[in-house]
């Protein structure tokens, strides 16, 4: 730990870290003033226990409902997405996609039925809002509302959905039957790491000297929270001698896709770490509601636009506790994101193995937990009296029950390329995280939000330092005639096996420390996955992986 930020982080974590807002709909939460991180949520099964019932849900109440469209040839998907491979937009259509006659069919009836309905053509979903009763009779289900005991509403049903025609031709899965689950974003706050230290520990600098700076290169992010000016994200990058944002950042809204939080900082954090490691980065974020239905439709759009082909995402929910419908819905879209070339990463979530909670078994977080996505845990950073990398330990904190997220998925099972680092925990399911880096708010990053500078931790701040650091190697591939990063864990699991075979190593092994139930081990494990990266050697050991065309 750097003297100069030590005295800080005692006042830190008393002073600054996420708020828990008091509404019935978590758990998508974001860094903010005093608290600490915010614990999981009862699950619906159980709110709707504690709850007074009101009653069937009436026509006041608008239900956002997003249908996966149904995908042709998904074997071939599966294999194309497996091989690293990629087609195109329109290839992906022709191959994979409904027919869009069909599609127009199922819109203009559920706008008969009276639903705003629509579709986009590239679009995987068909977005419909409508009233509480005609959802229900829709999909034959009993939509019902419940008060919570501090005042709170909330609509929801536990019946399976039915779908009729027009609309079964071409529905796989249907998300927005509840408000009350949400995603949360993870992340704490105050003191910490500049630029210059994440540049020094993780090895970036050779990169940067060698003139990758993000250029040519687009980050995009679904994100809940707002950003309603550049002020924050400026002063950032006043204070360290970086590129201001303004020619750099985009921001996506869409009435379709609801109304995000205010301003909690989880927005800045993710654009401010993205930038001190590729400053000429563009950024694009997508803002959306936190429900799962208005979150499908922002994400969906932005694999549509495909402006960026890495994707930074630090939100996630307790995985037994998501809705099939928005995990089939989501997990179609992610599959055509792969197939058109792009890298997506994901926080593995704030609560250790326990991301549903103490009182229920381990679980992991959703989307984290896809084997479609690399997964992005986090450690404790440790550095030497000369100011340098040291050693890293997985970030467990027991006293306030938070920790690097980490365990075996409870629907997905164990993808190939994991199949040789297999765990008996596992149980044949997929594992995570893929890798990790500094996460722990007691060792974590300089931010500035609110106009105040301050120290952010979480699993929402390894997330985009992995993507940031893939932007340079994308730079340095593009610049060398090779092809782009796409879904990186293959190459990613590839390095971890032949790790002895290189100069230097890509990976920080991290050996010791527990996410409050699984321990850090030699290789890959629960807690960190391969561990962090040696950026320089990693670019090294990406360029022979693509150039040998893969294992």
């Amino acid at each position: 730990m750097n003297p100069r930020f030590a005295l800080v982080i005692v006042l830190a974590l008393a002073a600054c870290a996420p708020s828990t807002s008091p509404t019935s709909s978590p758990p998508r939460q974001a860094a903010n003033v005093p608290h600490p991180l915010a614990s999981p949520q009862p699950s619906l099964a159980t709110a709707i226990r504690s709850a007074t019932p009101l009653g069937p849900s009436g026509a006041a109440t608008t239900v956002s409902l997003t249908f996966a469209l149904k995908i042709r040839n998904p074997e071939r998907l599966a294999a194309i997405i497996a091989s690293g491979r990629t087609v195109t937009p329109e290839a992906y259509a022709t191959e994979f996609g409904v027919d869009p006659a069909q599609v127009q069919a199922a819109v203009a009836d559920l706008a008969r039925s009276g639903f705003q309905a629509s579709w986009r053509p590239g679009s995987s979903l068909i977005a419909a809002d409508g009233p509480a009763p005609l959802a229900a009779a829709l999909l034959q289900v009993d939509i019902e509302s419940y008060r919570l005991a501090d005042g709170t509403t909330f609509y929801a049903t536990l019946d399976q959905p039915r779908f009729q025609q027009p609309l079964a031709s071409v529905a796989a899965s249907v998300s927005g039957l509840d408000n009350y689950r949400r995603g949360r974003s993870l992340a704490v706050r105050r003191g910490g790491l500049t630029p210059a230290d994440v540049l020094t520990f993780y090895n970036l600098q050779p990169l940067r000297q060698a003139g990758l700076d993000g250029t040519g290169q687009t980050i995009v992010l679904p994100e809940i929270d707002d950003l309603p000016n550049l002020t924050d994200l400026n002063k950032f990058a006043a204070e360290f001698n970086l590129p201001p944002f303004d020619s750099l950042l985009t921001v996506k809204r869409d009435v379709n896709w609801g109304t995000p939080e205010k301003p909690q900082g989880e927005t800045a954090l993710d654009l401010e770490i993205i930038h001190e490691v590729a400053p000429n980065a563009k950024l694009v974020i997508y803002l959306s509601a936190p429900d799962f239905a208005h979150g499908d439709r922002a994400f969906d759009q932005l694999v549509t636009d495909h402006l960026g082909s890495i994707i930074s995402e630090s939100l996630g929910s307790c995985e037994s506790d998501t809705p099939s419908g928005h995990r089939n819905t989501y997990a179609a879209i992610e599959d055509r994101a792969l197939a058109q070339g792009m890298s997506h990463f994901v926080a593995s979530g704030d609560s250790g193995a326990w991301t549903c909670g103490e009182d229920q078994d381990p679980s992991g977080s959703f989307p984290s937990t896809l084997p479609t996505v690399t997964t992005v845990g986090a450690t404790t950073l440790f550095e030497s009296v000369q100011g340098v990398y040291f050693k890293e330990r997985a970030w467990g904190s027991p006293l306030d029950e938070t920790g690097t997220g980490g365990g075996p998925s409870q629907f997905y099972a164990i993808p190939d390329y994991q199949k040789n680092v297999a765990q008996a925990a596992g149980h044949g399911q997929r594992q995570v995280p893929d890798v990790a880096a500094d996460g722990d708010p007691a060792t974590g990053y300089h931010i500035v939000f609110n106009g105040k500078d301050g120290q952010i931790g979480g699993t929402s701040a390894s997330t985009p330092l992995w993507a940031a650091t893939v932007a340079l190697i994308n730079q340095d591939l593009k610049k060398r005639g090779l092809r782009q990063v796409g879904f990186a864990n293959p190459a990613l699991y590839w390095m971890g096996a032949n790790q002895s075979t290189f100069p230097s190593k890509p990976f920080h092994d991290v050996t010791t420390g527990n996410n409050l139930l699984f321990d850090a081990g030699t290789g890959w494990d629960f807690a960190t996955g391969w561990g962090s990266m040696d950026a320089a050697a990693l670019d090294a050991a990406w360029i022979l992986y693509i150039k040998g065309g893969g294992p």
